[in-house]
């Protein structure tokens, strides 16, 4: 079996592990003096940015123009929410979308050296599964953050996609966006598993796309179930759309 193939992302991990353990003391150097989310603004995005370009990840945001301005400009907080294809989601979505969102994370990530220690300082917001009230606490306090501005990421599959499809959503979210009165604006993430499939540590260069959907707004749903419903079914209309257009420009290659 010939090296080759594994040689460049093996180096990448390398030294991308390295640029990150570096990125991650240039935040909290910059942290005391202009404040820790502002840190991690500055240096995330471009170490993300450079470390896709080593593997040869090529991103693409299809659909943000046509949101109103108040949400691409994060004037109006929302919760975005979509498929969860790859680990490499959240940064490349953080080093993609404008509007500098958070994430709802496993509490187990906030241990994680180096990784754990920029998204809190980042000022992610940590679910602990294993104690139900305690993700009712941090659910509770997602809420008042959002109504007060923040913009939050979630993957409601809870878990990431073997194969691309899109496994059921759970409610959290949902209840989340309802609670604070704010719109669900659904997404599709196209290529994902192609360049970093579960369960592998290989990575393969590609396209990254995400696709924005339509904004569902939470009052116009009876209820946080209707809403997981409505943007269940606009996520995997995304998905079927894309993987459509997909299919037209190969058959359009060949």
């Amino acid at each position: 079996m010939p090296i080759r193939p594994f040689l460049r992302p093996a180096l990448v991990w390398v030294f991308g592990a390295l640029a990150l353990a570096l990125a991650v003391c240039l935040c909290f150097l910059l942290a005391p003096f202009i404040g820790g989310r502002r840190a991690f603004w500055i240096v995330a995005p471009r170490y993300i940015r450079g470390t896709a370009w080593a593997f040869g990840i090529r991103r693409e945001l299809a659909g943000w123009e046509d949101l109103p301005e108040a949400l691409r400009d994060g004037s109006r907080p929302a919760v975005f929410i979509g498929n969860h294809t790859s680990l490499f989601d959240p940064p490349l979505m953080i080093s993609t979308l404008p509007c500098h969102p958070v994430f709802v994370a496993k509490r187990e990530l906030a241990g994680v050296p180096f990784l754990g220690w920029v998204i809190w300082l980042a000022g992610f917001i940590f679910i602990d599964r294993s104690n139900r009230a305690a993700a009712l606490r941090s659910l509770e306090d997602a809420a008042v953050r959002i109504r007060a501005g923040q913009a939050i990421v979630a993957f409601p599959e809870g878990t990431r996609s073997r194969d691309g499809r899109l496994l059921p959503f759970k409610k959290g979210a949902f209840a989340l966006a309802f609670e604070a009165g704010v719109p669900v604006v659904p997404f599709a993430i196209h290529g994902g598993p192609d360049i970093l499939p579960k369960g592998t540590w290989r990575t393969r260069s590609g396209l990254y796309r995400i696709t924005m959907g339509t904004p569902l707004e939470s009052y116009a749903h009876p209820d946080a179930e209707a809403l997981r419903m409505a943007a269940q079914s606009a996520v995997q209309g995304l998905l079927e759309k894309s993987r459509g257009e997909s299919m037209t420009k190969d058959a359009g290659v060949k």
